[in-house]
């Protein structure tokens, strides 16, 4: 069974494919009849399928966020990596208060989120947005960061077989997500063929799809069980 994000991003690829079917594209003939159309819709379908894999990556991790919340595992079974990464936000602003102003903001920490390095204790309660706070688009580089926070190292190598489709999954999200930065910051030049959003709509489905199966063993070897 898929997660609940994965079947959220298969109805955003439906609307996807919808904009193809209007599209009177190069494989009908018609787009040097229509080309502001054509160009019009491939920018769009851009900017959707960006939008619509960028929600899967925090919707994922919000889904697993509140799997392991929901379960008995102890806090130490959580990667050093997830530990490290919840706790920077608040480390982070009580190394910026003026030592007098510190004790407040260190006895809240500890009262709230100590248990995180207690190797005994349960978890007890884990914000997903502060695990991809740092996180500006779901580029290959930023992707690899998101999931060895929760332990995998490298997804693309841990989700492919070969070399060569782990390549073509980077550069094709790397594509992806790259017109879609140009164009949201009014880059009229950017366009994406027919054929391009095709190839860019297949990565996504993979990647996500097979992401979705090998982050959810992950998160069993984390809480005991499989959450999806």
């Amino acid at each position: 069974m898929p997660s609940n994000a994965l079947a959220e991003l298969m109805s955003g690829l439906a609307e996807i494919e919808a904009l193809q079917r209007a599209n009177p594209s190069p494989l009908k003939g018609n787009a040097l009849k229509k080309p502001q159309i054509v160009r019009a819709i491939g920018r769009a379908e851009i900017v959707l399928l960006s939008s619509h894999f960028e929600r899967y990556i925090y919707a994922i991790n919000e889904e697993a966020v509140e799997a392991v919340c929901d379960s008995a595992a102890k806090a130490y079974s959580l990667p050093e990596s997830l530990r490290l990464h919840h706790a920077r936000p608040v480390i982070d602003l009580i190394a910026a208060t003026s030592w007098e102003n510190r004790s407040k903001l260190l006895a809240e920490y500890s009262a709230n989120e100590g248990w995180l390095w207690e190797p005994n204790a349960e978890i007890v309660r884990l914000e997903a947005s502060r695990l991809l706070e740092w996180m500006k688009a779901p580029s290959p580089k930023s992707l690899v960061r998101v999931f060895r926070i929760w332990g995998i190292h490298d997804i693309f190598r841990s989700i492919t077989r070969k070399s060569t489709i782990s390549s073509q999954l980077r550069l094709r999200i790397e594509e992806l997500v790259s017109k879609r930065n140009n164009i949201a910051h009014g880059d009229f030049t950017v366009e994406a063929t027919y054929l391009d959003v095709v190839q860019y709509k297949s990565a996504v489905r993979t990647f996500c799809g097979r992401v979705d199966r090998k982050f959810s063993q992950q998160l069993k070897s984390i809480i005991g069980s499989a959450p999806w």
